[in-house]
């Protein structure tokens, strides 16, 4: 990854500051776990932490109105308290549910709380700047802002990333009505989603080498090729996780020093499940290497070249429950797919091709685990830790624009060149 070098003088350290707390209110009266930060401005330049972790908590939503992210700060609290954190420093970016900016009755909502950047501490969440609710926390400019405080509040020798949000992969949906926002993948605030090449495009150049994604699908092979240049790693499930999303007190310890266990966070919150019973137990992770993932784009597109057919009948190992309307499954196991194409077509360079390719998904994956089920509802098989779209035919590459994605363009696309018809 590249290294970023800011050098920034007391004068404009003390206008950020100034700007950061102007209008800030006492949080006394609400149920949050904040304090009034008003006497506790320090206008030294901060030194440099060993490692300093972003959550972007995008909360504006189902997962918000049921305080799943309030219970998770707690939980970040709690480990500051504990001195899980070390010497490095844990930063909020929370864009919080309020009820009454949905038209709900909220006694204990005096005003709309603005999307605020907060610091982790054993006292509680120190309110270090407030922004307007838009644009929204989806958007490039929102995300690219946000992470320009983090990085000059608190300037780390490393930094990480935890994207906590809502996420279904990378379909593209239909645009929303009146809006040039495009309803797709990842993350959601007041219904407004994002596309994961304008993720990518948000995080290119800014330096993390990790991103967990406490959020559902994220463990795809299409969207994390287009993440493949902004971190060094990725942590993410192939399925949908539970509302609690990562134990943080149990994760924390692996992701704040400056050399993380991203492996060690991804078992911690996949142990926590797996020990559950009945429906609780469920919990797909995995760790992939982005410097690899070119690696297994090149051994695939091996593969497709040479138009492999499917066995008759093949269903593949499904990551999504049933949905409600009506659309197909989007997202397989990637090496049960490969491999059924390898099985009907097992000529001698498919032989090469498909040796080559499970050592490439060797290599890109570094850690992967499931549960037997995903909330009782979805039986598992086979988990590699990658998913991945099937194309049975040329034009399922029109479905929800997968043919926008740079993994069709250069992979899934070559599974159809060529051929007559088609």
């Amino acid at each position: 990854m590249l290294k970023f070098k800011k050098i920034f003088s007391l004068f404009s350290l003390v206008a950020f500051v100034l700007t950061a707390f102007a209008g800030m209110t006492a949080c006394s009266d609400s149920d949050d776990p904040d304090y009034d930060a008003l006497n506790q401005v320090n206008t030294e330049l901060p030194e440099k932490a060993p490692r300093s972790v972003l959550v972007y908590m995008a909360a504006d939503n189902s997962l918000g109105a049921s305080s799943f992210d309030r219970e998770n700060l707690a939980d970040m609290i709690k480990a500051s308290a504990d001195g899980l954190l070390g010497n490095s420093r844990l930063i909020i970016y929370h864009d919080r549910y309020v009820a009454k900016k949905h038209g709900e009755n909220d006694e204990n909502t005096n005003e709309i709380e603005r999307p605020a950047l907060k610091e982790v501490t054993p006292k509680g969440l120190r309110i270090l700047k407030y922004y307007e609710h838009t644009p929204h926390s989806t958007s490039v400019e929102r995300i690219q802002e946000v992470i320009r405080d983090f990085k000059m509040i608190a300037p780390a020798e490393r930094y990480g990333l935890i994207y906590w949000s809502h996420s279904t992969a990378w379909p593209f949906e239909n645009e929303k009505l009146n809006s040039r926002i495009m309803l797709t993948s990842i993350g959601e605030d007041d219904g407004h989603k994002q596309n994961i090449p304008s993720l990518a495009e948000a995080l290119d150049g800014q330096g993390f080498d990790y991103i967990y994604f406490d959020c559902c699908h994220m463990a795809s092979v299409e969207c994390l090729y287009e993440l493949r240049n902004v971190a060094d790693k990725f942590a993410g499930s192939v399925t949908e996780l539970p509302g609690d999303g990562m134990p943080y007190y149990l994760t924390l310890p692996y992701l704040m020093p400056k050399e993380a266990d991203l492996e060690g966070a991804a078992a911690a919150t996949f142990a926590k499940y797996d020990a559950l019973t009945g429906a609780a137990r469920t919990c797909t992770m995995s760790v992939i290497n982005a410097a690899s993932l070119e690696r297994l784009a090149d051994a695939t597109r091996k593969i497709y070249e040479q138009h492999p057919v499917l066995p008759a009948g093949y269903a593949g190992q499904a990551f999504e429950r049933s949905k409600r309307n009506g659309d197909p499954c989007f997202l397989f196991d990637f090496e049960n797919y490969i491999t059924a194409l390898y099985a009907n077509n097992s000529n001698p360079a498919m032989r090469q091709a498909y040796a080559e390719w499970l050592l490439a998904l060797g290599e890109c994956v570094s850690y992967s685990a499931y549960t037997p089920t995903v909330f009782e509802r979805l039986n598992l098989n086979t988990c590699c830790g990658l998913s991945t779209y099937i194309l049975r035919k040329a034009s399922d590459a029109d479905t929800k624009g997968y043919n926008r994605l740079q993994w069709y363009g250069d992979v899934a696309s070559y599974l159809f060149n060529n051929q007559d018809g088609d």
